[in-house]
């Protein structure tokens, strides 16, 4: 009875001894990109902005902005210089849509492509 006692516990209590000895050894890769990932590609951040404003304006307006080719260098003001606000209104939404950021309408009024920019990659929390 004693060898049979002795088999039964012995591999109990060495994997109990190793299993406090021994640590999985666990590595892990966390994406680089994950994480500020707009302010570590800007050209494809200027890309995302063009799509977005470009896919916003043309669902809201199509006879407007189809035929308009929307550019970084695209600017949503008329010949006087005025601003139109209902396309800066549009616009704001389509980059916190795309970008999840919260933009302060009150501060800053969107006109061009390049201020859009700008203030996506000023943005601390833009994804």
């Amino acid at each position: 009875m004693q060898g049979l006692s002795k088999w039964l516990f012995k591999p109990v209590t060495s994997s109990f001894t190793r299993s406090l000895t021994y640590s999985e050894k666990r590595f892990y890769h966390i994406n680089p990109l994950k994480f500020g990932e707009v302010q570590e590609n800007p050209g494809l951040t200027a890309k995302r902005c063009i799509k977005a404003i470009g896919e916003r304006l043309r669902k809201i307006d199509p006879a407007r902005w189809d035929p308009v080719p929307i550019t970084f260098k695209t600017h949503f003001r008329d010949e006087e210089g005025y601003a139109d606000i209902a396309t800066s209104i549009h616009i704001h939404e389509a980059l916190e849509k795309e970008f999840s950021i919260d933009i302060k309408d009150r501060h800053i009024m969107i006109t061009d492509v390049e201020t859009a920019f700008y203030v996506v990659m000023k943005s601390h929390d833009a994804i």
